[in-house]
């Protein structure tokens, strides 16, 4: 289990990277601490430099892929590779972030938690093994979408884009749940007509 946890560092750092964020942002809320948006920003820059130290350091001894956690977790050297290219692009999001925030104010700790629970999210689906972890990751890189593109208060073009978007991935998700019971369906009738068909020689 040791073995699971020290492959599991980069995510377990990433949750606690969340829940700081968001301790941090109660905190300057309800204590009325006064943290700009460049301390979230270099808070941030921080955790992405442990994120790819954590990234870069788990290096699996063999070469196959190691199965963690009852075969749910696939980990190996490309996903090694794909984390740690997106913690470099997530290095030259920030920046794009910070001078974006010059141009627009924009919430830059609400930004934060739901741009890192997104790339908590992407993490995980690029891990997974299972069919419902991925669908269930998908889901959360969703929610995440749809209070990014309605983040802007002041326009309602904003608010419309992220009402016709969750519209249209909930159709989505509709159409894909749809065609799993058929399919599940469809199997169980097969069985069925099978077991009858043997039953009756």
């Amino acid at each position: 289990m040791v073995h699971s946890y020290f492959f599991l560092e980069f995510e377990i750092f990433l949750l606690f990277s969340i829940c700081y964020i968001i301790f941090l942002h109660l905190c300057t809320k309800i204590f009325n601490f006064k943290l700009s948006e460049l301390d979230f920003l270099l808070v941030c820059v921080l955790f992405l430099v442990l994120f790819l130290k954590c990234a870069i350091d788990n290096v699996s001894d063999s070469e196959v892929d190691t199965y963690l956690l009852n075969s749910f977790v696939i980990y190996g050297d490309l996903i090694r590779l794909l984390k740690t290219l997106m913690v470099l692009f997530f290095f030259i999001y920030i920046v794009i972030i910070y001078n974006f925030n010059m141009l627009v104010k924009i919430p830059i700790a609400e930004y934060l938690i739901l741009i890192f629970l997104c790339f908590f999210s992407l993490v995980m689906i690029i891990e997974s093994n299972h069919l419902f972890v991925i669908f269930l990751f998908l889901e959360i890189v969703n929610i995440c979408l749809y209070c990014l593109i309605g983040m802007n208060k002041n326009s309602n073009r904003g608010i419309e884009a992220a009402y016709k978007y969750f519209m249209q991935s909930s159709f989505a998700t509709i159409l894909g749940f749809f065609a799993i019971s058929l399919m599940i369906v469809s199997i169980f009738i097969s069985i069925l007509l099978l077991t009858l068909a043997m039953l009756s020689y």
